[in-house]
């Protein structure tokens, strides 16, 4: 403390003797104070601070993830399998075997799927639903769509509809001009259904009840048409007319005469046609209708070919990967 006192005295000696000040006689703690006073430096000027902008909001599910359509190669019948943005899955119709060593039950295992969210039923035929009941006795499935057309000629879709009933699972039966809320960013819409009770045991009749659907993302879209034949595309050219058109049609009743006629291919336009079909003695696919689809510039793949197909929507162009899922029945 004494050698403070000295110092600062010493300070306003030395000052006294550049002008006459008059200087008060100091106690300790203002000697010290104004010490603090001459060696504080000046403080900086304040430098405002600038915010930067705020960043716009991303929807980063839908933007990381894209959309997945697998076309499923389950012999000759018909099933394909989407997996949605959002994370959910879709199952379109279940193929012809219900054994749990068939292509679709490899698949699932596959894929590690352990729950189906939305299970489509397009039409009641055994090759496009036998499928389903193996889904529905190993998964858990969040909700059935079907139509209200039965096949007087079969029973098994019978004991199907009542396998979902005995699960408690919610079942629609959409109608044409519907749109399924299955993921915000996905566009889905219904052409073609039978909503309302109908019997019949003719084959053309229950195929033209199939379920159709469009689904759409980011600009690329798939058109699923069951077994859909060619007095049913009419409707559908008369009612949506420019609204058909689809990057990927999915080939009605297998590659059969009886649909993809010209009128209907050319107001979908597609660059891409998958074919669901095996070994059969119906001639299926039919090459007049094969041809019918590279004349028109369609890459056509066929499933009894090049196995399961996955094309990925959300690329610049929708991205097809052939043969990866290859499965021994």
């Amino acid at each position: 403390m004494k050698a403070l006192l000295k110092a600062a005295a010493a300070v306003l000696v030395s000052l006294s003797f550049l002008a006459p000040v008059s200087v008060a006689p100091l106690h300790a703690g203002e000697a010290i104070d104004a010490l603090n006073i001459i060696a504080a430096p000046s403080e900086p000027p304040a430098v405002p601070v600038i915010e930067p902008p705020a960043e716009p909001a991303v929807n980063y599910v839908s933007a990381a993830r894209p959309l997945k359509v697998y076309f499923l190669n389950v012999g000759q019948g018909d099933s394909q399998y989407i997996e949605l943005p959002n994370g959910k899955n879709v199952l379109i119709d279940g193929g012809p075997s219900k054994s749990s060593h068939s292509f679709l039950a490899q698949f699932m295992t596959m894929q590690n799927v352990t729950k189906i969210d939305y299970v489509v039923l397009t039409h009641p035929h055994s090759d496009h639903y036998k499928g389903l009941n193996w889904i529905f006795n190993n998964f858990t499935v969040g909700r059935f769509y079907d139509t209200k057309m039965d096949n007087t000629g079969a029973k098994t879709d019978d004991l199907l509809r009542e396998q979902v009933k005995g699960r408690s699972i919610s079942v629609s039966y959409p109608a044409s001009g519907d749109t399924l809320d299955w993921d915000p960013s996905v566009q889905v819409k219904v052409l073609n259904s039978c909503p309302e009770p109908v019997q019949s045991d003719d084959g053309n009749t229950i195929n033209n009840c199939s379920i159709a659907i469009k689904v759409s993302y980011q600009g690329t879209s798939a058109l699923f048409t069951g077994d859909m034949e060619a007095p049913v595309e009419s409707v559908l050219i008369s009612k949506f007319g420019a609204e058909l058109r689809s990057d990927i049609l999915k080939v009605a009743h297998h590659g059969s005469q009886t649909a993809t006629s010209v009128p209907f291919l050319a107001a979908v336009k597609p660059s891409s046609a998958y074919i669901s079909v095996g070994k059969n003695s119906y001639g299926l696919p039919v090459p007049a209708i094969v041809d019918r689809l590279k004349a028109a510039g369609v890459k056509v793949r066929r499933t009894d070919e090049y196995g399961t197909q996955e094309v990925v929507f959300g690329a610049p162009a929708p991205v097809a990967a052939a043969g990866e899922f290859a499965f021994a029945q």
